[in-house]
Order: C-alpha cells, then structure tokens, then sequence
C-alpha cells in the first residue's frame, strides 16, 4: 500500500504524510516533558535571582529607610542641622 500524504497548513502536502495517533501521543508527551523542564528552568532562576538579591542588599550593608519610618528607599543623612526658627520661611502674625 502506498504511503499517503495528508494535507498541511494552506492546502500544502504534508512532509510528514499521514502518523499513527501514538506516534503524536509520544510527540506531545516529549514536548510536555521539555515544557516542565523549561517551566523548572525559569523557577530556578527566579528564586535564584530573588536569593543573589538578598546577598547583594546584605553585603552592601543597605539599611533600607525612608524618612516617613517605612521600609523602602535610602536612609537620610542630616548634614547639618536646621537654623533656629524653623528654615527660611517665618510665620505671619
């Protein structure tokens, strides 16, 4: 019996000709295998990338700090300190 060829994308013969359906089943069962090998991938280096950010911050010896007492940003340094009577602006009587 002669191998038939089916038809492809736009009306094309197929290269492939016509494959038993446990052929496909193993094709898909691969890809999936190569899905979660890359899905791993990614979750490795997100936590990989979260851990070398922890490292950083830590041997940078940040103190994270904001003026308002929250968490973020860099603490402020007070280079010197206020003139008497409150700054350049005096209040009105």
């Amino acid at each position: 019996m002669a191998s038939r060829a089916s038809i492809g994308s736009f009306s094309f013969p197929s290269v492939r000709g016509c494959l038993p359906p446990s052929l496909l089943a193993e094709q898909l069962a691969f890809l999936s295998r190569i899905t979660s090998v890359l899905g791993g991938v990614v979750l490795v280096s997100l936590f990989g990338t979260v851990w070398l950010t922890h490292a950083a911050v830590k041997r940078a010896d940040i103190v994270p700090f904001v003026a308002d007492g929250g968490v973020f940003g860099c603490e402020v340094r007070t280079v010197s300190e206020p003139p008497p009577g409150g700054g350049l602006m005096k209040a009105q009587p």
